[in-house]
């Protein structure tokens, strides 16, 4: 079975997402996913282009366009 999870948030956590309430003027769902997204989106980011790195996929490029494209070394 696994570990009961216990619901009660610590007054450090409620107050950091005071905080993020605060700054990202959260009123809806939707203002809580692009929060989301602008607080872990570099991190992703970062994370897929290092295994990309690690798998020796090149770098992707934006064209003007928007498309993304890859350079092949």
């Amino acid at each position: 079975m696994g570990r009961k999870r216990d619901n009660v948030l610590s007054e450090e956590k409620r107050n950091i997402i005071g905080q993020l309430i605060e700054l990202y003027d959260i009123k809806t769902a939707a203002d809580i996913q692009e929060a989301l997204k602008d607080l872990l989106g570099g991190t992703i980011q970062s994370m897929l282009e290092a295994e990309l790195d690690e798998l020796n996929i090149p770098p992707r490029q934006c064209t003007k366009t928007g498309r993304i494209e890859h350079r092949f070394r």
